[in-house]
């Protein structure tokens, strides 16, 4: 083998153990906060179970508002905001109050946007922003470019096989990093 094909074949080797690398740290397992006491919980839109999991967050007396950002509802193959189309969620203490808001566009770059004002105009010092597991670094990314409290991130993992999510988040990491700004 010349020595050029060695040198090519080695970068690429490297540059595909970093990428898994790279994956598995942003994507796969990313950095999980405890979500401790907070103002309230937020929801980011998209498929999976987070807005159960926030639920649970709630009845467990993490924050006594909880936020939803618009959603998917692939049945309906339309983007709504959940559970606030329906009624009360079942076991929610009644001095949880909780709103729904739809993004525009449906982005998570504007849901953050918006959440950083809610977070502005009611005051708050921290929130539990709740995302599928592997949006949780661009989530961060991105609320950290908008708001300056504390945001501690959680989260069930996404129905999609990683394998799947992966590829869309790192286009959308990318898109973050060239658009920038809140």
């Amino acid at each position: 083998m010349s020595r050029r094909r060695k040198i090519v074949l080695g970068s690429l080797v490297a540059a595909l153990v970093v990428g898994g690398l790279a994956t598995d740290r942003w994507i796969v397992h990313p950095r999980i906060d405890d979500p401790g006491r907070a103002d309230a919980i937020v929801v980011l839109g998209g498929g999976g179970k987070r807005t159960e999991y926030a639920l649970d967050l709630a009845r467990a007396g993490v924050a006594a508002e909880v936020i939803f950002a618009s959603a998917y509802v692939e049945e309906q193959g339309v983007w709504s905001a959940m559970p606030c189309n329906s009624i009360r969620p079942p076991h929610l203490p009644d001095a949880v109050t909780f709103e729904c808001f739809e993004a525009d566009p449906p982005t998570t770059k504007a849901e953050v946007r918006q959440i950083a004002a809610f977070a502005e105009a009611s005051g708050w010092d921290t929130m539990v922003v709740v995302a599928s597991k592997d949006q949780i670094s661009r989530a961060r990314l991105l609320l950290g470019r908008c708001w300056d409290g504390e945001a501690r991130f959680t989260g069930p993992p996404h129905s999609q096989p990683w394998p799947i999510r992966a590829v869309y988040e790192w286009a959308a990491t990318a898109k973050a990093q060239v658009l920038r700004g809140c």
